[in-house]
């Protein structure tokens, strides 16, 4: 059993790259299958019994989150190099798990909207993932951490139990201008070395030759935060809402 759990949490079982291994396929499954389940069970539940729930998938994250964490400081890892989030997947994992446990609102739409494309890119392009035949703790722990903030949002949003607030989107902006802060001067700083973490170096498809890599992502961010509030805003109907006014308004002038 001690053989079992030093593979586990340490040493891996069968390690290599077995991207779309077993694992892999069992995790996209997974995900999908109680992603839509729970908004079925969920979608007629109040705001509070819906976040109350989300609870669960928040506490054990951020639970396994940290015990990954730990082990890595048992294999040499300082503090800073195991615990400081740098991926916006892991900025999100652990905002968003302290955002849905102490029910806090300001910012939330930074949590909601960001967490998806990270995560989303994380399963259908895992970068070194699913390095193990079989589940360890840092499998486990890349899959929740991604599970949680693709999940939480989807399920809140598909509810109805937290609503999007576009005139909040200023402060989505000014949050993915602090993870590139983050990323690009505090990282160099804090642990004397650099890593591309915001895929600046162009690892993703979509580049424009002679455009920095930044101006690319960075646009294609902002599409993206303003495609999810008109995405919203449609399943909500507040645009027959507002277009019902203006027609209100024009028929009583």
């Amino acid at each position: 059993m001690n053989e079992f759990f030093r593979k586990f949490l340490i040493d891996g079982f069968v390690p290599g790259d077995y991207t779309m291994g077993t694992v892999h396929v069992a995790a996209l499954y997974f995900s999908a299958i109680s992603i839509i389940l729970m908004i079925f069970l969920l979608r007629n539940k109040d705001s509070k019994y819906v976040h109350n729930k989300m609870k669960i998938i928040a506490y054990i994250a951020i639970v396994i989150y940290v015990l990954n964490r730990a082990v890595r400081m048992y294999q040499g890892d300082t503090f800073i190099e195991a615990f400081w989030p740098f991926y916006i997947c892991n900025v999100n994992t652990i905002l968003l798990s302290i955002y849905i446990i102490f029910d806090l609102q300001k910012g939330k739409d930074f949590m909601i909207i960001t967490g998806i494309s990270g995560a989303v890119l994380a399963f259908v392009i895992p970068d070194g993932i699913f390095n193990d035949k079989y589940l360890t703790i840092n499998i486990l722990d890349s899959v929740l951490s991604h599970y949680e903030i693709v999940a939480i949002p989807i399920i809140l949003l598909a509810t109805k139990a937290y609503q999007l607030d576009i005139k909040k989107s200023g402060l989505v902006i000014f949050g993915l201008l602090l993870v590139t802060f983050n990323v690009e001067i505090i990282q160099p700083l804090l642990v004397q070395e650099e890593v591309d973490y915001l895929f600046l170096e162009g690892t993703l498809p979509f580049t424009i030759k002679g455009v920095h890599q930044f101006y690319v992502m960075f646009a294609t961010a902002i599409s993206y935060v303003y495609f999810v509030y008109f995405i919203n805003y449609l399943y909500l109907g507040k645009f027959n809402k507002f277009f019902n006014k203006i027609s209100f308004a024009r028929q009583n002038n």
